[in-house]
């Protein structure tokens, strides 16, 4: 750094490291964003399959016996 009259240097060091820091904050941020999203969808599909087994059994089940002909 260097020690210019209006330290522009120094602002310039402290605005590029403060975007730095939100860059990274963002960053750590979109990942748990993007965690969340991954959980949520594999929760999503592990109801579906379980719902379409009950429904399938339940279909199964409901079933009446066929009607034999004489």
């Amino acid at each position: 750094m260097t020690d210019d009259k209006g330290g522009h240097q120094d602002r310039k060091d402290t605005k590029a490291a403060k975007a730095a820091e939100r860059a990274d904050i963002a960053g750590q941020v979109w990942e748990e964003v993007r965690g969340r999203e991954t959980a949520r969808d594999d929760q999503i599909v592990r109801l579906k399959a379980q719902r379409l087994e009950r429904d399938a059994a339940d279909a199964a089940a409901a079933k009446p016996p066929a009607k034999r002909s004489k």
